[in-house]
């Protein structure tokens, strides 16, 4: 496991980009950041903030520019719930 990855998804079909990103993400350890770069023609942003979301993962930067969109993941540790 690593604490940070970058992948680069730019040019792939979104289900190609979305499971080379899960699987990538899996490769960072936790508290670890994925560092993924897309096209910002095709723009997946919101669709993989939303994905980050949904894991329990935080979006922690997006940088945009150049034709390009940097999105920084950060895979935070997920509390547990205390017990009454």
């Amino acid at each position: 496991m690593t604490a940070f990855k970058s992948l680069d998804i730019r040019g792939l079909s979104f289900f190609n980009a979305f499971n080379m990103t899960n699987d990538a993400v899996n490769e960072v350890k936790t508290d670890g950041i994925l560092e993924i770069i897309l096209d910002k023609k095709k723009n997946f942003t919101d669709a993989f903030r939303d994905w980050a979301s949904s894991r329990g993962y935080k979006v922690s930067g997006v940088d945009e520019h150049d034709g390009l969109v940097r999105m920084f993941i950060t895979k935070v540790t997920k509390l547990k719930k205390k017990k009454r």
